[in-house]
């Protein structure tokens, strides 16, 4: 890897490190703090196409529910879930399949999300302002779920 793409690369680390400190110790999730569950995956390439995903979820919702934050060619924030059902269940609109994402459905009720969960087309210029958004828009989607789940 060259130089360049190795900086980018430990810096986008650093901000996805950010994310995951925050939601383990931050204030803005301490009203879940210890109800965790963390998946991360980082795939380095031989190119500028860094991948990270974040697969967050709180331990009290069904199996397969999750946020993700994840930066591939482009940062987003989206809610999801593999089955079908459980969108047919909790939601009160038609399972929306996630576009670029195979066999996953958005786990809300918002509309627009194939536009809406992004924060950069190009994420490899992420700042901290990005990851303030990233952080805003995860526990957005963290709060539409629990509220989802308690109406049903």
């Amino acid at each position: 890897m060259s130089e360049h793409i190795n900086i980018i690369t430990q810096q986008i680390e650093s901000k996805f490190n950010d994310i995951e400190n925050n939601i383990f110790s931050g204030t803005i999730f301490s009203q879940w703090r210890g109800s965790f569950e963390v998946k991360k995956v980082y795939l380095k390439k031989e190119n500028a196409d860094i991948k990270c995903d974040l697969d967050i979820r709180l331990k009290n919702w069904p199996e397969g529910i999750f946020v993700k934050v994840y930066k591939h060619k482009a940062l987003a924030v989206l809610p999801y879930v593999k089955d079908q059902q459980v969108c047919e269940e909790y939601l009160s609109t038609e399972a929306t399949p996630c576009k670029f994402w195979k066999d996953a459905f958005y786990f809300s009720n918002m509309t627009d999300l194939d536009q809406d969960r992004y924060v950069l087309l190009e994420g490899n210029n992420m700042s901290d302002e990005d990851t303030d958004i990233c952080l805003s828009k995860l526990k957005t989607h963290i709060e539409e779920i629990n509220t989802i789940l308690a109406n049903r």
